[in-house]
């Protein structure tokens, strides 16, 4: 039997295997000290991080983890196999505030940083992604205003993206995150 593979197969899904392998980076990205700009590299991995909804949920679950797991042992989400994170709905221990503020400005700058350079089009999907993923910063830190404005800009960038699509439905339906206090 002769099995019959489409040419593109081997590079079906790029994006999300560059995703994944830019993920450790980009978790360290998102927590490393505040101060001072986002340095290109940093920006590039988060973009690059984000070009994908799975690893997104992996970002998302590392940044609200109170625990603080090292950056590099961050996987990448797998749908099939990984219950949904508790954070993305606002469930679980109460991440650390300041670890969210930190990643989310810094994925805001990146989204900010990619408008700046005028990057090609084929990159809105990370920028977009980026600046979801600081959307749900806000809205896990309880700053409605910021989560809505965030999660317009990047549906403004890519308008499918399902992320920013949850956060602002989130927002505009007055759901709030309900965080165990500890």
């Amino acid at each position: 039997m002769t099995t019959r593979v489409h040419p593109e197969a081997a590079v079906r899904y790029p994006r999300e295997i560059a995703a994944a392998v830019t993920l450790p980076a980009a978790c360290a990205a998102l927590v490393a000290d505040g101060t001072g700009p986002l340095p290109r590299t940093a920006g590039i991995a988060v973009l690059t991080a984000c070009g994908a909804l799975a690893p997104r949920f992996a970002l998302l679950a590392f940044v609200a983890a109170r625990d603080e797991p090292d950056a590099r042992t961050v996987a990448a989400f797998d749908p099939f196999h990984d219950p949904t994170p508790p954070a993305l709905r606002g469930f679980g221990p109460e991440p650390d505030r300041d670890r969210v503020r930190v990643a989310g400005d810094r994925c805001a700058e990146a989204w900010q940083w990619w408008r700046a350079e005028d990057l090609p089009a084929d990159t809105a999907t990370g920028a977009a992604g980026a600046l979801a993923m600081a959307s749900w910063c806000s809205w896990a830190l309880g700053s409605v205003a910021r989560a809505q404005t965030r999660a317009q800009y990047a549906l403004e960038t890519r308008g499918d993206d399902p992320l920013a699509g949850l956060v602002l439905r989130s927002v505009r339906a007055g759901s709030a995150p309900s965080w165990e206090r500890r």
